[in-house]
């Protein structure tokens, strides 16, 4: 695929369609549909999902599987669990009836074998293996207090799960009250309510600091972000740090998702308009520098580190072609330029990243991303693989060079053509040159790549001899740097033109011959003068040397012998280490 595909990130070919597979085991379906990509470049398999619903997703590295739940808020129309392989073929669909109802957040146990998927009334406990409901936890009667998706996780020792707490009928999931709880791993003991109840809370843990969480949620009325650390250890969780973000000029913003690091450090919060804020988990700090701002006018709606803690991506939703997902250096001191795609397709392939909508496998090498569109009615998965990679590009046959004879001070054209694989991107291309001569290097100014790929590098050299061009392409957000392409230039001397004009009435006092001396190449340097000779029929004469003027003109004066005859005036350039010679002549005829 070239750079002007105008495709950003679309993918031909057909659709997996998602199959509700039945019985106990696991099986293969249909494979999806993959996009040609060089080895170590990134590749995108988009599935459809068979739902228009999306709730949560998390990778099971052990199995290969990705598991994806569809209850999503209130009047969900569907609520189960599909199994993707990490090739995006789906494998299984699990639906077990109302228990599932509002499909949501969910674990794997510590040794990877029990499956926790939080629903309306339950903490549902499956098999990790087989997926078979081996038990209902913490069951509720008052249903309505599950009916807002929620969070789980473990810290501390102990399982963390978010509810509401009203028991109202919900209208609006991100305006209702949440409540932080904690239980047993088994489901028995029943569980611990939390003290606080927020608005729209979301929380993370992260091995890197097991006995502790994080969670963000907004205030009533006007939302305002706020985010809180917090002691897993004790009965009820206990604030440990709180950043709020409740000043006349912080935007309003209701949290998206919230992700910790690996190893603890850093806390990114995904804020709507508010942007990604990247904080400690010391003390709930700006991490500076940070990952960078989103692209103008993109709501940051999900985060996600790589569990090697290498990598981070932030995904967002952002009209047009601007990048809807950016993946970089997990370290915030890096300072790295993030690897960015854009979706531009709401119909076929979604044009946004969905909340809470990345997950990555173990080793960073696969990104998982929920897509949706505008309306929110239509689900994408897509398996990216090399997600922090760049496509390749490359300078595509040699370089050519116009004019066939450049010369000093002449204009020489260098044009070439740049192949980007991969999606188009958002920005102009530009390509640098280099050249490289007598008198050292000189950058010449940049130019922007065509739509075709083609471009056309113009310079002045200033001196003869060989000049060798070297163009470059430094990469961009999406591609590698191209290897460079070079040239060879022989510049030779700048012709020139020497002009007499009709000479005038030959007088008493002599003859005055004017001339001029130009050249379409490099400018003639001051104290440039011709050389004038006089041949009569006795013989030749040198005359004296003529300066030339800074337009180029001159005047030669001369008295010849009287009834001379014919007299031939040549007047010579003689050149220079810039410049061709020239010449020109005119004949008179003297008389008494």
């Amino acid at each position: 695929m070239t750079r002007r595909s105008h495709a950003l990130f679309r993918r031909s070919g057909r659709l997996v369609a998602a199959l509700a597979l039945g019985g106990s085991l696991l099986a293969a379906a249909v494979p999806a549909a993959q996009a040609a990509a060089e080895p170590g470049e990134p590749n995108d398999v988009a599935v459809k999902l068979p739902t228009a619903s999306y709730s949560r997703m998390l990778v099971d590295q052990a199995r290969g599987r990705v598991y994806v739940t569809t209850g999503s808020g209130v009047n969900a129309a569907t609520a189960e669990l599909l199994v993707y392989d990490f090739d995006g073929n789906l494998l299984k669909t699990v639906n077990i009836g109302s228990s599932m109802f509002v499909a949501s957040a969910m674990m794997l146990s510590a040794d990877g074998s029990i499956l926790y998927l939080t629903a309306a009334s339950d903490v549902l406990i499956f098999n990790a293996d087989t997926l078979a409901l081996t038990g209902n936890g913490w069951v509720r009667h008052d249903f309505f207090q599950g009916e807002c998706p929620g969070d789980i996780g473990t810290a501390g020792g102990k399982l963390w799960f978010t509810r509401m707490t009203s028991q109202a009928y919900p209208k609006d999931c991100t305006t209702e009250p949440q409540a932080l709880n904690s239980g047993r791993f088994d489901g028995g003991g029943g569980f611990v309510r939390g003290v606080f109840t927020y608005v729209d809370a979301k929380f993370a843990t992260s091995p890197g600091i097991p006995d502790r969480l994080v969670e963000t949620f907004a205030s009533n009325g006007t939302p305002k972000l706020y985010v809180g650390l917090y002691d897993a250890t004790t009965t009820g969780p206990q604030q440990l740090a709180l950043r709020s973000y409740t000043a006349a000029t912080d935007p309003s913003a209701l949290p998206r998702d919230v992700a910790i690091s690996p190893d603890g450090a850093v806390t990114a919060v995904a804020a709507g308009t508010a942007g990604t804020k990247v904080l400690s988990t010391t003390d709930l700090s700006d991490a500076s520098p940070g990952y960078g701002p989103l692209p103008a006018g993109t709501s940051s709606t999900a985060v996600a580190f790589s569990p090697d803690g290498s990598l981070v991506a932030r995904g967002g939703a952002v009209d047009g072609a601007a990048a809807d997902l950016l993946v970089q250096s997990a370290d915030p001191a890096q300072g790295d330029t993030p690897r960015q795609y854009a979706f531009t397709d709401g119909a076929d392939g979604g044009d946004r990243i969905a909340d809470r909508g990345l997950a990555f496998s173990a080793d960073g090498s696969r990104l998982f991303a929920m897509t949706t569109d505008a309306a929110g009615d239509a689900f994408w998965l897509h398996v990216i693989t090399n997600p922090d990679a760049r496509w390749h590009s490359a300078f595509d046959g040699p370089l050519t060079v116009q004019p066939d004879h450049p010369y000093a001070g002449g204009s020489v054209r260098i044009a070439g053509k740049l192949r980007l694989n991969g999606p188009a991107p958002s920005d102009p291309v530009r390509v640098t040159a280099v050249r490289h001569d007598a008198d050292g290097d000189h950058t010449v100014p940049s130019v922007t790549v065509g739509a075709d790929g083609t471009f056309t590098v113009a310079d002045t050299p200033s001196t003869t001899g060989t000049a060798v061009y070297t163009v470059s392409f430094a990469g961009d957000a999406a591609h590698d740097p191209a290897p460079d392409a070079t040239v060879s230039v022989d510049v030779a001397k700048a012709p020139t033109q020497l002009a007499l004009d009709p000479p005038g009435t030959v007088t008493a006092d002599g003859v005055d011959l004017h001339g001029t001396l130009s050249s379409s190449g490099a400018t003639l340097p001051a104290g440039t003068v011709v050389n004038v000779q006089r041949l009569t029929s006795k013989g030749a004469i040198d005359l004296p040397d003529t300066a030339v003027a800074a337009d180029g003109s001159f005047t030669v004066h001369d008295v010849p012998p009287a009834a001379a005859g014919n007299v031939l005036y040549t007047v010579v350039y003689a050149g220079d280490a810039l410049h061709e010679g020239s010449a020109d002549w005119v004949t008179l005829k003297i008389t008494s």
